[in-house]
């Protein structure tokens, strides 16, 4: 971890006001949430579903603070990251196991940053050369983080801290002043769910949870292991406000785009990258809007790049138990990343991109019910977390939030298996739109997600075991 070291930041926990201990961290796992293609998600879900599925937005973001909120508690209580804990406490196949969810949900983080600049920069400027466009972006995102990494650790957190919440705030204020009349509606409270929709909740719930995250938020938050006492509880209040600041600014992002997409959706409906195109469009309505929007893009870029590094390092130190220098997390993700995306744009143009961004929240979600268990696990085991384990209600929170997540995963498999929805003929490859995945890989993921999330639940951790013994 000392090659990574370097790249932490007061943000990350070493700061020496309570505001930046607790809401640096957050601010820079919350970036990994405003990429451009959970915005198309939001968009293509509301234009396509209107309100129906609001509801459930809301129980999955709800569902990404406890998530995150356990984490961080995690870290400063046990003074350890989510990945060493699950190195002691599991056999080393499921290690393998996690530590290949993490770095799939890292890769398809990288994926989405890289596409959605390169349709951010279609959107702004009308350019018709993808691949130029994704090799400009790989380059100039991924250039940042690296040169930063050489600088002053103190100087770079708070670089990246005040980053961090300038991109936040600014998007989340240049939606409400272009859409200062979105209403609140009140039939949200009757989620409606049909074979057409399995796609987009399955996309959505991939966009308010992300697996890698889990072990991010509690690596940068391990130097706070220092705080003892009663300053220790009050961290936890601490980090609890700061997400609960950053995630309801999240789900306000995507209620507006949403709210925005359902009302332009009289006239268009996002079924192609076009249509998102020119939905996007009457939703920015503002001629600067879009370049704006791209700059936000290449902000959170760079904290998305640069938090993947971090997680990286811990993933492949104590999940797969291989030590690799620093310029490799910097590079081996990013180039897997750019090589996937540049194929895509190759074969489909922009349409490529626009599918790409729509599959790889699914692969996501397949990938959050098994790896929130050792989250919930660790953080409810009273030889691990002593006197701060979960409280008896909490776990209850705990335990429906998971229901919730493969509940999702099972409509899913059950769509993709049996239903005849739209999206389900188009990976059997019935129809002439492109396919990214094909059929039997997405049946085989989307089964064994479920199989090894039913093998977590009824696998103990090993303190629990020699307790017991």
């Amino acid at each position: 971890m000392d090659g990574v070291r370097c790249i932490e930041s007061p943000a990350a926990g070493d700061a020496p006001h309570n505001s930046f201990r607790t809401l640096g961290p957050t601010l820079l796992v919350s970036m990994g949430y405003l990429d451009f293609g959970k915005w198309l998600v939001a968009v293509e879900a509301g234009s396509r579903f209107g309100y129906d599925l609001v509801l459930l937005v809301l129980l999955f973001n709800l569902s990404a603070i406890l998530c995150q909120y356990l984490s961080s508690c995690i870290g400063i209580v046990t003074g350890k990251n989510l990945a060493e804990i699950c190195h002691q406490e599991y056999d080393q196949k499921i290690c393998v196991v996690l530590g290949l969810q993490a770095g799939l949900s890292l890769l398809t983080s990288e994926l989405t940053m890289i596409a959605g600049i390169a349709v951010g920069f279609n959107l702004a400027f009308e350019s018709n050369d993808p691949i130029t466009i994704v090799c400009f972006t790989s380059v100039v995102i991924n250039t940042l983080p690296y040169t930063l990494s050489l600088l002053d650790k103190r100087k770079t957190g708070m670089f990246n801290a005040y980053l961090s919440g300038f991109t936040l705030v600014c998007f989340v204020l240049g939606l409400l002043v272009s859409h200062p009349k979105t209403h609140v509606n009140t039939n949200v409270m009757f989620p409606k769910l049909s074979g057409e929709s399995a796609y987009s909740l399955m996309a959505l719930l991939g966009t308010n949870i992300i697996v890698h995250n889990f072990y991010t938020h509690s690596s940068v938050v391990q130097v706070q292991r220092r705080f003892r006492g009663h300053i220790l509880g009050s961290l936890f209040h601490d980090h609890l406000f700061s997400i609960l600041f950053a995630f309801s600014g999240i789900f306000l992002v995507n209620y507006i785009l949403l709210s925005s997409a359902v009302d332009e959706s009289k006239t268009t409906m996002a079924i192609n990258f076009q249509d998102a195109r020119q939905i996007m469009n009457q939703v920015f309505t503002n001629p600067v809007a879009p370049i704006v929007l791209l700059v936000i893009l290449l902000f959170s870029g760079h904290i998305v790049s640069m938090t993947c590094i971090i997680g990286s390092d811990v993933i492949s130190e104590n999940l797969f138990g291989v030590k690799l220098p620093l310029f490799t997390h910097h590079l081996l993700p990013k180039v897997f990343a750019m090589i996937a995306t540049i194929y895509h744009a190759k074969v489909a143009g922009f349409e490529g991109l626009y599918q790409l961004l729509m599959v790889c929240p699914i692969i996501q979600a397949m990938l959050i019910p098994s790896s929130m268990i050792p989250v919930f696990r660790i953080s409810s085991s009273r030889l691990l977390m002593g006197r701060y384990r979960i409280s008896l209600y909490v776990e209850i929170l705990s335990f429906l939030a998971f229901l919730l997540t493969p509940f999702t995963n099972i409509i899913f498999a059950a769509e993709v298996l049996f239903g005849d929805s739209t999206w389900t003929n188009d990976l059997k490859g019935n129809t002439e739109n492109p396919i990214l995945l094909p059929y039997i890989v997405v049946v085989l993921v989307s089964c064994a997600s479920i199989g090894c999330a039913l093998f977590l639940a009824v696998t103990p951790l090993k303190s629990a075991c020699n307790e017991a013994e």
